[in-house]
């Protein structure tokens, strides 16, 4: 027996520290692993094909891509979770459709999440995965789970529509937000519709933030938009054309230098190549002078013209 069936045998072992450590090791090797790891999956006698599902997606070879799309339809359903969370993970659009599908599937919960405590579902599993594939065909879909009585599911679905991003998946946090009746999963769909401040999202934190029943989130919505509205709007940086029509002089003169230099070294290179550098030199040097001179000209200006009167804050006119 190699070493990687070896290790493949050990992701079966009833020691957790073994389990671990061969994951690790099968991970770190690569490709090499990839193949036997694929068999291994395709093989229902296998008992811990979970565990090799979640170290395919833990390597990211697109090799395993199809093998796992397989798997979603696996008749175990801890197979198709660990399935659907590495599919999110080897990045592959191929993965899309059948992820979508894998939205509604029925099986009951595998067990609490370790860490949150909400049940884990496959449908869960898919949700995230999709908003890490940043599947904007999946939002119709997403948007049917937002009302789903698994906990998880929806935290799982606010997540992945967050990440999508588009704006037809912030509407559909914006319009499901009034519905969500666990308050820890309104504050993460209001942090969400916060991203992307377009006209409709923004409406929609001007109503949570007046009307909203629980203060907690009230306040959320009004520290963002307390930030939208102090926050300076990004500079578009100008165009070379742009900057051409704003200052003419330098256009000009910067054109007139070219066509002087341009014009020596077609006349005078022939016969005397040093001079003509020279020469090509001066002018150069006499154009930039001539420009940082107007420049300096400009700021000395701008710092000699007068303070205009501050406008009084609210506080101070009260």
């Amino acid at each position: 027996m190699d070493i990687i069936a070896r290790l493949i045998e050990q992701l079966a072992s009833e020691d957790e520290v073994v389990r671990v450590q061969a994951g690790e090791v099968l991970i770190q090797m690569g490709s090499a692993a990839v193949r036997p790891l694929i068999e291994t999956l395709q093989n229902p006698n296998y008992p811990a094909r979970p565990l090799v599902a979640s170290t395919l997606g833990q390597i990211g070879d697109r090799r395993a891509v199809d093998p796992l799309i397989q798997a979603l339809r696996d008749h175990d359903k801890l197979v198709r979770y660990h399935a659907a969370l590495a599919l999110g993970k080897l990045k592959d659009k191929r993965a899309v459709k059948p992820l979508i599908y894998a939205l509604f599937d029925e099986m009951p919960p595998i067990g609490p999440d370790p860490l949150t405590g909400d049940p884990m579902t496959v449908r869960a599993a898919a949700a995230q995965a999709l908003g890490e594939l940043k599947a904007a065909e999946a939002v119709p879909a997403l948007k049917v789970l937002l009302r789903d009585e698994n906990r998880g599911v929806r935290r799982s679905v606010i997540q992945a529509l967050g990440q999508i991003g588009t704006k037809e998946a912030v509407v559909a946090l914006a319009e499901a937000i009034q519905d969500e009746q666990d308050e820890a999963l309104q504050e993460l769909m209001v942090r969400f519709i916060a991203r992307h401040p377009f006209s409709q999202a923004l409406e929609t934190l001007k109503q949570i933030a007046q009307s909203h029943p629980q203060e907690r989130i009230r306040q959320i919505a009004k520290n963002f938009l307390d930030e939208f509205e102090t926050s300076p709007a990004p500079s578009t940086p100008l165009s070379d054309e742009q900057k051409a029509r704003k200052s003419p002089f330098r256009f000009l003169s910067g054109t007139i230098a070219a066509l002087l230099i341009a014009g020596l070294f077609h006349l005078g290179w022939k016969y005397n190549r040093y001079a003509t550098m020279v020469a090509a030199g001066v002018i150069s040097a006499i154009t930039f002078g001539i420009w940082r001179h107007r420049h300096r000209s400009k700021q000395n200006q701008t710092l000699d013209m007068p303070l205009q009167p501050s406008t009084p804050s609210r506080s101070e006119t009260a």
